[in-house]
């Protein structure tokens, strides 16, 4: 049987949509940007600006940038107050950005037919792209909360705004808190409407985006831009209503303009709720789910991303009962049973945890994911040959994830197989050069094989693309004090300190280097405050080393 040929050429490229992400399309997951050369690559407009002048330029230009020439110039010029409020940097760069200035936000947008107009409105002698990003993929992309506006423009985009990946000391049970994803997605719709009507999204983080976020993408034939455009104009979709903000907005829900397709649906609502949990909207979110759900009674997905906004909100009993309702009316549903895992992992239900990955593996046993979560909870209760085992199947799976070899480093350092720990972080780094994370935990198996140098040049670059690091500071620390050089030692311990002040070890260190230097006094007060800081923890074996530093100092 012959396929049914498309009534449009806009039908056509649908169904290459269709056939390229299936349904999730009307899901509100992805992400479109349309371009009209199929040749360019996708770069932020300030990364293209600084290549005029420097032909690689680093973060910390790109970041400079746009503190030094967009941000304080313009605040000095009176454009960071808008009715009388003092906007946010990335408020600010938004605003730039509406008026053609360079900065590091990347125009996307949730409908695919805008994203189809921008790919056919001009350069009409060359093939246009559509690139494709799903920006709920957790590996990659991390949803800007409104509470993050209020922080200045560097430490969002050096990521230093979340919890910071973990070291093989401190392993967590929950994936996503080890995340360090590299692009940011904001969906400020309450700026302008023109964002709201393109429904716009700005992706952000690093200069450009690499190709291999890009493999996703659908290339429109010059032959056929002028007919998408007539097509599109039949649907609304023109630089007036998609530029001249009210009066278009206004003249697209004119009487004669249809609803959304299926508006009024469970389908709809679902959309709905995905367009509110992106942009951080929970409550919003959580209401059009429950509609979806009162439409549907057995929408799985409904229930899997309740479940999702359930768990962000830390309503673990609600999400766990969620996610079962998910699996209950979609048994093969491996993304739920990772969730439940990654909830009764919090809950400190391990095993029940494990059991979730396994059902989620023997499901769907391409699931890269879910073999990492088992990872993690595995090296928490010790077993680390078996972690290992998760994370070589995860390599296998998708073996450009920076993170999976960073924590099969920690499994193998935590076994003492050094120099495997080693390859792991090298690998890491090579996938994610400024990973701040890899070179300390490298720093610290190179420290524990007595490798100074190798360790303090580690050390040196985790807190250089990462200042705020405490414990390299404070492993960079033990290193100087190995070679004597305490007061150097101890100012490696005062920032350790300043970042967290609830750091047993980097007090109990700093004493330690008092105590070389003569200064008892200061060694027997860090020394108790080491202690105060490590009794609730209740390891004996932290405890007895404490007290036993105490004592010299009574000798």
């Amino acid at each position: 049987m012959s396929e049914k040929q498309p009534e449009s050429v806009i039908a056509g490229y649908l169904q290459k949509l269709e056939k390229l992400i299936g349904s999730e399309a009307s899901e509100g997951n992805y992400a479109y940007r349309g371009q009209e050369n199929a040749d360019w690559g996708v770069e932020s407009g300030a990364f293209r600006r600084l290549k005029e002048t420097k032909t690689d330029p680093s973060k910390e230009d790109f970041i400079s940038y746009h503190e030094k020439e967009l941000l304080e110039p313009a605040r000095m010029e009176g454009h960071g107050v808008e009715e009388g409020r003092k906007l946010e940097d990335l408020e600010l760069l938004a605003k730039l950005q509406h008026h053609e200035a360079a900065t590091c936000l990347i125009d996307f947008t949730r409908n695919f037919l805008v994203a189809m107009w921008f790919a056919c409105r001009s350069h009409k002698e060359k093939n246009g792209n559509i690139f494709i990003l799903n920006t709920s993929d957790w590996k990659n992309f991390l949803s800007l909360e409104r509470k993050d506006l209020e922080r200045e423009v560097r430490p969002i985009l050096k990521f230093q705004i979340r919890d910071e990946a973990t070291s093989p000391k401190e392993e967590t049970t929950l994936f996503l808190s080890m995340l360090k994803p590299s692009w940011w997605h904001w969906s400020p719709h309450d700026l302008n409407q023109r964002i709201l009507k393109q429904d716009s999204l700005f992706i952000f983080g690093q200069q450009k985006i690499e190709d291999m976020l890009l493999k996703k993408k659908i290339e429109i034939s010059h032959g056929h831009k002028d007919k998408i455009l007539e097509e599109l104009e039949r649907l609304g979709i023109t630089e007036k209503t998609l530029f001249k903000d009210l009066p278009g907005f206004a003249d697209s829900h004119g009487h004669n303009k249809s609803l959304p397709p299926g508006y009024g649906s469970a389908k709809y609502y679902l959309r709905k709720g995905n367009e509110a949990l992106q942009r951080d909207n929970f409550e919003g979110a959580m209401m059009d789910y429950n509609e979806a759900i009162k439409l549907n009674s057995e929408y799985a997905k409904a229930y899997y991303n309740r479940g999702t906004v359930n768990r962000i909100l830390g309503h673990n009993s609600e999400a766990i009962a969620d996610y079962d309702r998910a699996i209950e009316h979609k048994p093969g549903f491996a993304e739920a049973y990772t969730n439940r895992g990654l909830v009764k992992a919090d809950l400190g239900d391990r095993r029940g945890a494990i059991a979730d990955y396994d059902r989620a593996i023997e499901h769907k046993p391409g699931f890269a994911e879910a073999y990492i979560n088992r990872g993690i909870v595995k090296a928490n209760l010790g077993d680390y040959r078996d972690a290992i085992a998760d994370y070589d199947r995860a390599i296998g799976l998708d073996p450009g994830y920076a993170e999976t070899y960073n924590n099969r480093g920690n499994a193998n350092l935590n076994l003492g197989r050094h120099s495997e720990a080693i390859a792991d972080y090298d690998r890491a780094i090579e996938f994610k050069p400024d990973y701040a994370v890899a070179y300390s935990n490298r720093g610290d198996a190179n420290l524990d094989l007595g490798r100074h140098s190798e360790a303090i040049a580690d050390y040196n670059r985790a807190v250089e693309l990462d200042p705020d690091f405490a414990a390299a500071y404070n492993n960079r620390g033990l290193i100087k004090a190995d070679l004597g050089n305490h007061s150097s030692a101890m100012a490696d311990y005062d920032r350790a300190i300043e970042l967290k002040p609830d750091d047993a070890e980097a007090y109990f260190n700093r004493g330690q280097a008092y105590s070389s230097l003569g200064n008892k006094e200061m060694a027997r007060r860090d020394f108790l405050k080491a202690r105060k800081l490590a009794e609730p923890r209740g390891n004996a074996q932290s405890l007895n080393l404490i007290d036993e530093a105490l004592s010299e100092l009574d000798n």
